[in-house]
């Protein structure tokens, strides 16, 4: 751990790279607004902590800290836009910013993951943006940091100033899980989850697997959120479902599942449920009278007892529950979810599923 400035260390490394789950999406910082906090730049600002893993000499892997990272070099890019073509001091200058930061033999220092990449190379290397691209938080702040140097009349050498006054504290990650560390520090903010799941089942060597599940039962993108939360719900029997430990609770059941059966049998048994719960959510039933039945609940807004309705099904699709009994329960749900939508008084589902499991443990 030690204590260095944000710009020195920019300089000082040969190549950065994001994890494969951090998007630049949310946690960018806007350095010139530290400008008019202290303008004669009398005392250091701190950035806080930024995990990184060294992988070789000065080649780094951004743990935490990567909007930290990104804002910076979107400053400095931003700083040489402004001042091209004006004096042949500057042309000097910029061509000192873009070796020192952004650039490294001239391919790009700084590595993004997927689409935030495409869009920040095309920023350094001044290519053309599409108009989805523009509103990109990339871009944005980019343009942002465009409009307060020319409106303001910002001088480079002030925002040097400024810049070598911001320090982070640098605490390499040699024996810690990356991946769970960048959870535990990101958790209550917007990641996808999913992402991260998706290289845990990649450490796993169950990802082509994965994939396939998710591109055959999930086009919709919200669908295997939805999935996986009602999967849960089932498999752990949640009262309360939290969201952001959506990833959490993967690993818990993975582990778990992993001490008594296989890595193949457990991605079995997803899929399973996956096809399951897309015949839910798609009402793909052959059986008219199923068929019908998920139609009513549908319409009665009973997303919220798909959980239910899913553990349900398992029981129906192994054949320990006879077509008759699973309609009956259908059934019973859809007149609850009548009764909740016409009366201000109604039974707690939690005390329906207590029933339902009474009367399935009577038949």
């Amino acid at each position: 751990m030690e204590t260095v400035n944000l710009l020195d260390f920019l300089n000082s490394a040969k190549d950065l790279y994001a994890l494969d789950y951090a998007r630049c999406d949310g946690e960018l910082v806007n350095f010139l607004d530290l400008m008019t906090e202290d303008e004669q730049f009398t005392r250091s600002i701190d950035l806080g902590i930024v995990f990184v893993f060294e992988k070789t000499d000065n080649k780094y892997i951004i743990v935490d800290g990567l909007g930290r990272i990104v804002s910076l070099s979107l400053l400095l890019h931003a700083i040489c836009e402004c001042y091209k073509k004006t004096t042949t001091q500057n042309e000097k200058a910029i061509k000192t910013i873009r070796s020192k930061y952004l650039l490294k033999n001239s391919n790009l220092k700084l590595h993004l993951s997927e689409k935030d990449n495409v869009i920040y190379e095309k920023i350094i290397n001044g290519e053309r943006l599409s108009g989805r691209e523009k509103s990109a938080p990339l871009f944005v702040l980019l343009h942002n940091f465009w409009s307060q140097i020319k409106e303001e009349k910002l001088q480079a050498s002030k925002i040097f100033d400024m810049l070598k006054k911001i320090e982070i504290t640098l605490v390499e990650t040699d024996d810690v899980s990356r991946r769970d560390l960048f959870y535990k520090l990101n958790r209550h903010r917007n990641i996808n989850q999913i992402l991260l799941i998706d290289d845990f089942m990649k450490e796993n060597k169950v990802i082509d697997e994965w994939i396939e599940i998710k591109s055959k039962y999930f086009v919709e993108k919200n669908d295997i959120y939805l999935f996986l939360k009602d999967f849960f719900i089932t498999k752990f029997n949640y009262k309360r479902y939290s969201e952001d430990r959506l990833y959490e609770s993967f690993v818990n059941y993975f582990e778990t599942m992993k001490q008594d059966i296989t890595r193949k049998h457990i991605l079995q048994n997803i899929e399973r449920s996956a096809m399951l719960y897309y015949n839910i959510l798609n009402l793909n039933f052959d059986n008219d009278d199923v068929r019908n039945m998920f139609i009513q609940i549908k319409k009665h807004g009973g997303e919220d007892t798909y959980a239910y309705i899913l553990s349900v099904y398992e029981d129906y699709y192994r054949g320990n529950l006879s077509e008759s009994i699973f309609l009956e329960i259908l059934q019973t749900v859809d007149e609850y979810l009548k009764n909740r939508q016409s009366s201000e008084k109604n039974i707690d589902f939690n005390e329906l599923i207590q029933y339902l499991n009474a009367f399935i443990a009577c038949k």
